[in-house]
């Protein structure tokens, strides 16, 4: 009987051990799926903040949540949208897409209007138009 109890203690420390020193699934260099590079992201703000410029007047409307994934060569990319405030807001937004070289992988999007009504969520979906692309920025701007 102690064998078995040793046993079962030794194997549950190994499986301790190897479990935490393991970061879950993430490939160095992306967090959430998403290509952060050298850049420290801990927590999903760490990456919103990394991945979204806002250009132009502030708006209520923020990123609050971004995943990515590959598509065969291609990035995929959702982007979580929110307006918290008590009325209807208007915002653009558009994609940049960058290559290895860190330069323009695609000429510039044009900006696609949206409407978020009052305490909504709205879920962008995107795919990188070309291989070349390995990062992107999401890019706001207040239509107000």
């Amino acid at each position: 009987m102690n064998a078995k109890v040793i046993v079962t203690a030794v194997a549950l420390g190994m499986l301790a051990a190897g479990c935490a020193t393991k970061k879950g699934f993430e490939v160095p260099g992306y967090a959430f799926g998403c290509p952060v590079g050298e850049t420290k992201v801990g927590s999903m703000d760490d990456l919103v903040k990394a991945k979204v410029v806002t250009e132009g007047r502030r708006s209520t409307v923020q990123a609050t949540e971004m995943r990515c994934a590959r598509t065969g060569d291609l990035l995929k990319i959702d982007a979580n949208l929110n307006n918290d405030s008590k009325s209807v807001k208007r915002v653009s937004y558009k994609f940049r897409w960058i290559d290895r070289e860190g330069m323009r992988a695609w000429e510039e999007e044009s900006w696609k209007p949206v409407m978020l009504y009052d305490n909504s969520n709205l879920m962008l979906n995107t795919v990188s138009p070309t291989t070349k692309a390995v990062d992107f920025r999401l890019i706001l701007r207040s239509d107000e």
